[in-house]
Protein backbone atom coordinates (compact mmCIF):
# COMPACT_ATOMS: atom_id res chain seq x y z
CA UNK A 1 0.00 0.00 0.00
CA UNK A 2 1.58 3.32 -1.01
CA UNK A 3 2.51 5.93 1.62
CA UNK A 4 0.28 8.95 2.04
CA UNK A 5 1.48 12.27 0.51
CA UNK A 6 2.48 13.76 3.87
CA UNK A 7 4.77 10.82 4.65
CA UNK A 8 6.39 10.99 1.23
CA UNK A 9 6.99 14.71 1.69
CA UNK A 10 8.59 14.12 5.12
CA UNK A 11 10.89 11.48 3.63
CA UNK A 12 12.00 13.90 0.93
CA UNK A 13 12.77 16.57 3.50
CA UNK A 14 14.82 14.17 5.63
CA UNK A 15 16.75 12.81 2.65
CA UNK A 16 17.76 16.33 1.70
CA UNK A 17 18.37 17.69 5.20
CA UNK A 18 20.06 14.88 7.13
CA UNK A 19 23.46 15.19 5.36
CA UNK A 20 23.48 18.87 6.25
CA UNK A 21 22.31 18.44 9.84
CA UNK A 22 25.05 15.85 10.41
CA UNK A 23 27.41 18.85 10.21
CA UNK A 24 29.95 17.73 7.62
CA UNK A 25 32.89 20.04 6.88
CA UNK A 26 31.90 23.19 5.04
CA UNK A 27 31.39 22.74 1.32
CA UNK A 28 33.60 24.57 -1.16
CA UNK A 29 31.96 27.86 -2.17
CA UNK A 30 31.10 26.55 -5.62
CA UNK A 31 29.07 23.68 -4.13
CA UNK A 32 27.31 25.46 -1.28
CA UNK A 33 24.78 27.19 -3.54
CA UNK A 34 24.03 23.96 -5.41
CA UNK A 35 23.43 22.03 -2.17
CA UNK A 36 21.08 24.66 -0.78
CA UNK A 37 19.21 24.85 -4.08
CA UNK A 38 18.72 21.07 -4.14
CA UNK A 39 17.34 21.18 -0.60
CA UNK A 40 14.93 23.97 -1.49
CA UNK A 41 13.70 21.97 -4.49
CA UNK A 42 12.41 19.23 -2.17
CA UNK A 43 10.37 21.68 -0.09
CA UNK A 44 7.02 23.07 -1.19
CA UNK A 45 6.86 25.57 1.69
CA UNK A 46 9.71 28.14 1.94
CA UNK A 47 9.13 28.25 5.70
CA UNK A 48 10.37 24.63 5.97
CA UNK A 49 13.60 25.59 4.22
CA UNK A 50 14.13 28.56 6.54
CA UNK A 51 13.58 26.41 9.65
CA UNK A 52 16.12 23.81 8.53
CA UNK A 53 18.75 26.40 7.60
CA UNK A 54 18.16 28.19 10.91
CA UNK A 55 18.67 24.94 12.82
CA UNK A 56 21.94 24.36 10.98
CA UNK A 57 23.22 27.80 12.00
CA UNK A 58 22.31 27.17 15.66
CA UNK A 59 24.13 23.82 15.59
CA UNK A 60 27.21 25.35 13.99
CA UNK A 61 27.27 28.10 16.62
CA UNK A 62 27.55 25.55 19.45
CA UNK A 63 30.54 23.63 18.09
CA UNK A 64 33.34 26.11 18.95
CA UNK A 65 35.60 24.81 21.74
CA UNK A 66 36.65 27.25 24.46
CA UNK A 67 39.72 29.29 23.58
CA UNK A 68 42.63 30.02 25.94
CA UNK A 69 43.18 33.48 27.34
CA UNK A 70 45.82 35.76 25.84
CA UNK A 71 48.84 36.24 28.10
CA UNK A 72 52.54 35.65 28.59
CA UNK A 73 55.47 37.90 27.68
CA UNK A 74 55.45 40.35 24.76
CA UNK A 75 58.59 39.81 22.63
CA UNK A 76 61.06 42.71 22.77
CA UNK A 77 64.79 43.07 22.26
CA UNK A 78 65.21 43.71 25.98
CA UNK A 79 63.43 40.47 26.80
CA UNK A 80 65.41 38.48 24.21
CA UNK A 81 68.66 39.76 25.71
CA UNK A 82 67.66 38.33 29.10
CA UNK A 83 67.14 34.83 27.67
CA UNK A 84 69.82 32.21 28.02
CA UNK A 85 71.16 31.24 24.58
CA UNK A 86 69.94 27.68 25.05
CA UNK A 87 66.40 28.91 25.78
CA UNK A 88 66.45 31.25 22.78
CA UNK A 89 67.53 28.39 20.53
CA UNK A 90 64.75 26.23 21.92
CA UNK A 91 61.97 28.73 21.30
CA UNK A 92 63.19 30.39 18.09
CA UNK A 93 65.95 28.11 16.70
CA UNK A 94 68.32 31.11 16.65
CA UNK A 95 70.29 33.00 19.29
CA UNK A 96 69.34 36.64 19.79
CA UNK A 97 72.35 38.13 17.89
CA UNK A 98 71.49 36.05 14.81
CA UNK A 99 67.86 37.17 14.99
CA UNK A 100 68.99 40.81 14.93
CA UNK A 101 71.30 40.09 11.98
CA UNK A 102 68.55 38.28 10.07
CA UNK A 103 65.92 41.01 10.33
CA UNK A 104 68.44 43.44 8.88
CA UNK A 105 69.65 41.10 6.14
CA UNK A 106 66.09 40.25 5.07
CA UNK A 107 65.17 43.92 4.84
CA UNK A 108 62.21 43.68 7.22
CA UNK A 109 60.86 47.19 7.97
CA UNK A 110 61.43 48.57 11.46
CA UNK A 111 57.66 48.57 11.98
CA UNK A 112 55.26 46.23 10.21
CA UNK A 113 51.50 46.89 10.00
CA UNK A 114 49.01 44.14 9.13
CA UNK A 115 45.89 44.64 6.96
CA UNK A 116 43.74 45.19 10.06
CA UNK A 117 46.25 47.65 11.56
CA UNK A 118 48.05 45.49 14.10
CA UNK A 119 51.52 47.02 14.49
CA UNK A 120 54.63 44.93 15.22
CA UNK A 121 58.27 45.75 15.77
CA UNK A 122 60.33 43.80 13.23
CA UNK A 123 62.10 41.72 15.89
CA UNK A 124 58.79 40.68 17.43
CA UNK A 125 57.32 39.91 14.01
CA UNK A 126 60.29 37.77 12.98
CA UNK A 127 60.35 35.92 16.32
CA UNK A 128 56.66 35.07 15.97
CA UNK A 129 57.37 33.73 12.49
CA UNK A 130 60.19 31.57 13.86
CA UNK A 131 58.06 30.36 16.76
CA UNK A 132 55.17 29.54 14.43
CA UNK A 133 57.26 27.33 12.15
CA UNK A 134 59.52 25.95 14.85
CA UNK A 135 56.90 23.49 16.08
CA UNK A 136 53.88 23.88 13.77
CA UNK A 137 51.82 24.32 16.93
CA UNK A 138 48.55 26.21 16.83
CA UNK A 139 48.57 29.98 17.22
CA UNK A 140 46.47 29.93 20.39
CA UNK A 141 49.51 28.47 22.15
CA UNK A 142 51.60 31.36 20.85
CA UNK A 143 48.90 33.76 22.02
CA UNK A 144 49.24 32.35 25.55
CA UNK A 145 53.04 32.66 25.45
CA UNK A 146 53.66 36.00 23.72
CA UNK A 147 50.70 38.22 24.67
CA UNK A 148 49.28 38.69 21.18
CA UNK A 149 45.85 37.66 19.92
CA UNK A 150 45.54 34.68 17.62
CA UNK A 151 44.26 36.88 14.80
CA UNK A 152 47.19 39.30 15.18
CA UNK A 153 49.73 36.45 15.11
CA UNK A 154 48.06 34.92 12.07
CA UNK A 155 48.12 38.20 10.17
CA UNK A 156 51.74 39.10 10.94
CA UNK A 157 53.00 35.60 10.11
CA UNK A 158 51.20 35.64 6.76
CA UNK A 159 52.34 39.19 6.00
CA UNK A 160 55.96 38.41 6.82
CA UNK A 161 55.94 35.21 4.77
CA UNK A 162 54.62 37.15 1.76
CA UNK A 163 57.26 39.85 2.24
CA UNK A 164 60.17 37.42 2.49
CA UNK A 165 58.88 35.34 -0.42
CA UNK A 166 58.46 38.35 -2.71
CA UNK A 167 61.91 39.75 -1.88
CA UNK A 168 64.01 36.58 -1.78
CA UNK A 169 62.17 33.98 -3.85
CA UNK A 170 64.75 34.26 -6.64
CA UNK A 171 67.46 32.79 -4.41
CA UNK A 172 65.65 29.43 -4.43
CA UNK A 173 65.31 29.32 -8.21
CA UNK A 174 68.80 28.74 -9.60
CA UNK A 175 70.71 31.86 -8.62
CA UNK A 176 73.13 31.64 -11.55
CA UNK A 177 74.66 35.05 -10.84
CA UNK A 178 75.94 34.22 -7.38
CA UNK A 179 75.50 30.82 -5.72
CA UNK A 180 75.40 28.80 -8.96
CA UNK A 181 77.75 30.77 -11.18
CA UNK A 182 80.18 28.59 -13.19
CA UNK A 183 83.18 29.21 -10.92
CA UNK A 184 81.14 28.03 -7.92
CA UNK A 185 79.86 24.98 -9.81
CA UNK A 186 83.46 24.04 -10.56
CA UNK A 187 84.34 24.36 -6.88
CA UNK A 188 81.36 22.21 -5.86
CA UNK A 189 82.23 19.54 -8.43
CA UNK A 190 85.84 19.35 -7.22
CA UNK A 191 84.65 19.03 -3.62
CA UNK A 192 82.31 16.14 -4.48
CA UNK A 193 85.05 14.40 -6.45
CA UNK A 194 87.48 14.82 -3.55
CA UNK A 195 84.87 13.29 -1.23
CA UNK A 196 84.84 10.06 -3.24
CA UNK A 197 82.77 10.55 -6.40
CA UNK A 198 84.27 8.78 -9.44
CA UNK A 199 83.54 11.72 -11.79
CA UNK A 200 84.40 15.42 -11.72
CA UNK A 201 81.29 16.95 -13.30
CA UNK A 202 78.62 16.48 -10.60
CA UNK A 203 78.04 19.61 -8.52
CA UNK A 204 74.83 18.76 -6.63
CA UNK A 205 72.22 16.16 -5.78
CA UNK A 206 68.54 16.30 -6.65
CA UNK A 207 65.75 14.59 -4.78
CA UNK A 208 62.13 15.06 -3.76
CA UNK A 209 60.77 15.04 -0.24
CA UNK A 210 57.21 14.80 0.98
CA UNK A 211 55.76 16.56 4.00
CA UNK A 212 52.78 14.98 5.67
CA UNK A 213 49.61 17.06 6.01
CA UNK A 214 46.23 16.52 7.63
CA UNK A 215 43.75 14.68 5.47
CA UNK A 216 42.10 17.43 3.41
CA UNK A 217 38.34 17.86 3.56
CA UNK A 218 37.96 17.90 -0.21
CA UNK A 219 39.91 16.31 -3.11
CA UNK A 220 41.78 13.91 -0.86
CA UNK A 221 43.07 11.81 -3.75
CA UNK A 222 45.04 14.77 -5.08
CA UNK A 223 47.15 14.90 -1.92
CA UNK A 224 47.38 11.15 -1.28
CA UNK A 225 50.81 9.58 -1.78
CA UNK A 226 50.45 5.90 -2.70
CA UNK A 227 54.04 5.07 -1.79
CA UNK A 228 53.97 6.47 1.75
CA UNK A 229 50.22 5.90 2.25
CA UNK A 230 49.73 9.41 3.63
CA UNK A 231 48.35 12.76 2.51
CA UNK A 232 51.23 15.07 1.76
CA UNK A 233 52.77 17.90 -0.19
CA UNK A 234 55.83 17.27 -2.33
CA UNK A 235 58.92 19.41 -2.88
CA UNK A 236 61.96 19.15 -5.14
CA UNK A 237 65.35 20.32 -3.90
CA UNK A 238 68.90 20.53 -5.22
CA UNK A 239 71.42 20.09 -2.41
CA UNK A 240 74.92 21.50 -2.77
CA UNK A 241 78.03 20.14 -1.02
CA UNK A 242 78.25 23.23 1.20
CA UNK A 243 74.91 22.29 2.79
CA UNK A 244 72.88 24.99 1.03
CA UNK A 245 69.77 24.23 -1.00
CA UNK A 246 70.55 25.69 -4.41
CA UNK A 247 67.09 25.16 -5.88
CA UNK A 248 63.70 24.51 -4.28
CA UNK A 249 60.46 23.86 -6.15
CA UNK A 250 56.98 23.18 -4.85
CA UNK A 251 54.77 22.36 -3.18
CA UNK A 252 52.87 19.98 -5.42
CA UNK A 253 50.19 17.41 -4.69
CA UNK A 254 51.48 14.32 -2.94
CA UNK A 255 50.35 12.07 -5.79
CA UNK A 256 52.87 13.53 -8.24
CA UNK A 257 56.04 11.60 -9.08
CA UNK A 258 59.58 12.95 -9.10
CA UNK A 259 59.84 13.29 -12.88
CA UNK A 260 56.69 15.40 -12.98
CA UNK A 261 58.25 17.92 -10.60
CA UNK A 262 61.50 17.90 -12.58
CA UNK A 263 59.64 18.67 -15.80
CA UNK A 264 57.40 21.33 -14.28
CA UNK A 265 60.31 23.09 -12.57
CA UNK A 266 62.22 23.54 -15.83
CA UNK A 267 65.42 22.89 -13.88
CA UNK A 268 67.25 21.09 -16.70
CA UNK A 269 66.42 23.90 -19.13
CA UNK A 270 67.86 26.40 -16.66
CA UNK A 271 71.02 24.34 -16.20
CA UNK A 272 71.48 24.21 -19.97
CA UNK A 273 71.86 28.00 -19.91
CA UNK A 274 74.69 28.30 -17.38
CA UNK A 275 75.98 24.93 -16.11
CA UNK A 276 79.13 24.88 -18.23
CA UNK A 277 82.81 25.22 -17.29
CA UNK A 278 84.29 28.62 -18.04
CA UNK A 279 87.23 27.32 -20.10
CA UNK A 280 85.29 25.15 -22.60
CA UNK A 281 86.38 25.22 -26.25
CA UNK A 282 85.89 23.11 -29.37
CA UNK A 283 88.63 20.69 -28.34
CA UNK A 284 87.12 19.96 -24.92
CA UNK A 285 85.80 16.36 -24.67
CA UNK A 286 82.01 16.19 -24.67
CA UNK A 287 81.81 14.72 -21.17
CA UNK A 288 83.74 17.72 -19.79
CA UNK A 289 81.59 20.42 -21.40
CA UNK A 290 78.78 20.42 -18.84
CA UNK A 291 78.21 20.28 -15.11
CA UNK A 292 75.62 17.79 -13.96
CA UNK A 293 73.37 16.93 -11.04
CA UNK A 294 72.87 13.41 -9.70
CA UNK A 295 69.59 11.75 -8.70
CA UNK A 296 68.00 8.34 -8.22
CA UNK A 297 67.39 5.96 -11.16
CA UNK A 298 63.90 7.34 -11.86
CA UNK A 299 65.41 10.56 -13.22
CA UNK A 300 67.32 8.86 -16.04
CA UNK A 301 70.36 10.31 -17.81
CA UNK A 302 70.79 13.51 -19.82
CA UNK A 303 73.34 16.21 -20.63
CA UNK A 304 72.85 17.80 -17.20
CA UNK A 305 71.63 14.91 -15.05
CA UNK A 306 73.05 11.52 -14.11
CA UNK A 307 71.64 8.56 -12.21
CA UNK A 308 72.93 5.14 -11.11
CA UNK A 309 73.25 2.19 -13.47
CA UNK A 310 69.90 0.39 -13.44
CA UNK A 311 67.59 -1.70 -15.58
CA UNK A 312 67.31 -5.36 -16.40
CA UNK A 313 70.26 -7.69 -15.98
CA UNK A 314 73.12 -7.85 -13.54
CA UNK A 315 75.54 -5.00 -13.02
CA UNK A 316 79.18 -5.46 -13.91
CA UNK A 317 81.71 -5.09 -11.07
CA UNK A 318 82.68 -1.68 -12.45
CA UNK A 319 79.05 -0.52 -12.52
CA UNK A 320 78.47 -1.80 -8.99
CA UNK A 321 81.53 0.06 -7.75
CA UNK A 322 80.48 3.26 -9.53
CA UNK A 323 76.99 3.04 -8.03
CA UNK A 324 78.39 2.44 -4.55
CA UNK A 325 80.75 5.42 -4.72
CA UNK A 326 78.03 7.79 -5.94
CA UNK A 327 75.57 6.48 -3.36
CA UNK A 328 78.03 7.23 -0.58
CA UNK A 329 78.24 10.91 -1.51
CA UNK A 330 74.58 11.23 -2.52
CA UNK A 331 73.47 10.56 1.05
CA UNK A 332 74.31 14.21 1.74
CA UNK A 333 71.04 15.30 0.13
CA UNK A 334 69.13 13.32 2.75
CA UNK A 335 71.15 15.07 5.46
CA UNK A 336 70.03 18.40 4.03
CA UNK A 337 66.37 17.43 4.24
CA UNK A 338 66.96 16.28 7.80
CA UNK A 339 68.43 19.65 8.76
CA UNK A 340 65.35 21.41 7.39
CA UNK A 341 62.99 19.05 9.23
CA UNK A 342 64.78 19.40 12.57
CA UNK A 343 65.12 23.19 12.69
Amino acid sequence: MPDDPQRQRLQQILVAAVPLLAQPPALPPLLQTAMQASLFAYLSDPADYERIMGLMQVCEGNTQPPRPAQGGQRITEEWLNTLDERDCLWWFRMPAPEIYDMVGALGIPLSKKTPTRYIFDRVEAFCLLLARYRSAGDMYTLSMLYDRSQSAISEIVNALVELIDSEWEHLLDCDSEHLLRPSELSRFAHAIHAHGAPIKSVFGFIDCTIRRICRPTWWQQQAYNDHKKIHALKYQALMLPNGIIGHLYGPFEGRRNDNFLLTESGLLDRLAQFAHPEDVDEDTPFEERTFQIFGDPAYGVGPHILSPFSGAGERTPEEQEWNAQMSAVRIEVEHGFGIVSNT
